[in-house]
């Protein structure tokens, strides 16, 4: 054997022992790896094991399965993310990651385009509830995606397509196009929610419409602290941390949760400090998830009462609006059947009434519960 060839075969086998090594130390890893009870940065719990049955077997159920369990379960799984992102991004120069967009004026997002079908079945379930509701003032409004304040031109939310479906479907409701009361920096960098501090135009066009004035530098302001919203940790690049402030009304505001085991009202705290550190910060707003939710203000300058129907995001617009209202009731019918909400609350004649969704719904009708 020639020198030359001695020499290759040496070199083959460093490489193929190096393969070894490699796929050895990370099956061995993965072994003695304790598996992740949540993924943190995607907010959610990992694929669990399958159940190895002949049915699954045949029907390949359980390589599926297996597979996403074996990508939510394997040792430094954030970190090959992150050197997939970097390649996506960097390396081939692509402008999204599965949808996935970096933004200099917004930050993070992520392309949601409007379903046609889907807004006008929101506004088919908003008519149905408003039927019912006579001698009310009625209004509804819709939170655009950030991403049409975006520097370029992502194909995502259609506020042409919103503003002229929902008209037409809902004349007999007062429409307040928020879409000119927001901008770019009206949004957290990581997160697809607005920024409660920012809100000031929208509160201020909502007065304008219907009748308060609010002034927002009366609120107390309070730095919880700095976090990472859902899209940093989805798209699993090194990015920036957002700040959250939150405002405290002067006002002594009291708050009630319909709690889901008693389906009994008890009183909690406007801002849920601990949920700042849980699995997402933005719970910090009115405990997050919540059916039902009613704010009571005795100092308010009138008797009038406001039914918010929404989404996430007015659980940091609510707390704003104490000061206008003596009682705001919050509706999410994601988490209560509309048929069983007189059952908990009662409508009184006179009273505002608004519907505020954002995408989150306007693309998933489904998620209200309106028989």
């Amino acid at each position: 054997m020639s020198y030359y060839e001695k020499n290759i075969t040496i070199k083959s086998f460093l490489t193929l022992l190096l393969i070894v090594v490699i796929i050895g130390g990370l099956y061995i890893l993965n072994l003695i790896n304790k598996p992740p009870e949540v993924l943190k940065s995607e907010r959610r719990t990992p694929s669990s094991l399958p159940n190895l049955t002949l049915q699954n077997i045949l029907s390949a159920k359980y390589m599926d399965e297996f597979e996403n369990f074996a990508a939510d379960n394997f040792v430094f799984r954030d970190k090959f993310r992150t050197v997939k992102a970097a390649a996506v991004f960097y390396l081939f120069q692509q402008t999204d990651k599965s949808g996935l967009y970096y933004d200099d004026l917004v930050g993070l997002g992520k392309f949601e385009q409007l379903n046609e079908k889907s807004l006008r079945e929101v506004a088919a379930k908003i008519k149905k509830i408003s039927t019912g509701l006579k001698g009310m003032n009625i209004y509804y409004s819709f939170i655009p995606d950030k991403d049409i304040y975006a520097e370029k031109n992502y194909p995502g939310f259609d506020v042409n397509m919103a503003l002229t479906i929902l008209s037409n479907e809902l004349q007999e409701m007062t429409l307040i196009d928020l879409t000119d009361t927001l901008s770019a920096k009206d949004f957290y960098k990581t997160d697809f929610h607005w920024n409660q501090v920012k809100l000031e135009n929208v509160v201020f066009k909502m007065g304008e419409i219907m009748g308060f004035n609010i002034d927002i530098s009366s609120f107390n302001p309070v730095k919880a602290g700095e976090f990472q919203g859902v899209y940093s940790g989805q798209l699993a690049l090194p990015f920036y941390n957002d700040e959250m402030i939150y405002l405290v009304p002067n006002d002594p505001v009291s708050i009630y949760y319909l709690d889901e085991k008693s389906l009994k009202f008890q009183q909690g705290d406007i801002y849920d400090i601990k949920a700042f550190n849980g699995q997402d910060p933005y719970d910090i707003f009115l405990r997050g998830v919540q059916p039902l939710i009613v704010l009571e203000n005795p100092n308010s300058a009138t008797s009038r009462e406001l039914y918010l129907f929404r989404d996430s995001f007015s659980s940091s617009l609510a707390p704003l609006l104490t000061s206008a209202y003596r009682k705001i009731t919050l509706i999410d019918l994601r988490y209560i059947d509309f048929s069983y909400l007189l059952d908990y609350i009662s409508f009184k004649e006179g009273s505002d009434i608004m519907f505020l969704y954002s995408s989150l719904i306007l693309n998933n009708p489904w998620d209200l519960r309106i028989r």
